[in-house]
């Protein structure tokens, strides 16, 4: 019995996480971005798309791929934001947890702006926060 019960008590975690990432699904930030999962293999590749909706900032309101990998309760993604529509020479990238209907995440954004000829001011810019995504589906 007791052999029985560490088990038991050794898979529940892994079982207690197996429906935390339901694919598709849409998720959504405290700034107003989109996350849409829409694939995710047996192997946790991860595949999406991803709007901003931050004010102040350009490439709004058009998608952007998604890619990641998940190993529950673990996530990553990443978006490089080249659109036909717009492209904004940056990419970011989140990793964080999955918690129910909330990932819980800190991003890194690197970014590059031409520089300026005459101030010299541009280049290689890295940017660094958190984002908290809601499931809204």
């Amino acid at each position: 019995m007791r052999f029985l019960l560490l088990i038991l008590w050794a898979v529940w975690p892994a079982t207690a996480f197996a429906d935390d990432l339901a694919v598709p699904s849409v998720w959504e930030n405290q700034s107003g971005s989109v996350l849409f999962l829409d694939t995710m293999d047996d192997e946790g590749r991860l595949t999406g798309r991803y709007v901003n909706g931050a004010a102040g900032y350009s490439c709004q309101g058009i998608e952007y791929d998604v890619e990641g990998r998940v190993f529950e309760p673990l996530i990553t993604f990443n978006v490089i934001w080249r659109a036909e529509a717009e492209t904004c020479h940056t990419i970011t990238s989140w990793t964080g947890a999955i918690e129910g209907d909330v990932i819980a995440t800190e991003w890194a954004l690197v970014r590059w702006v031409a520089p300026d000829p005459v101030s010299g001011e541009g280049g290689l810019g890295r940017y660094a926060g958190e984002s908290r995504f809601v499931r809204r589906d």
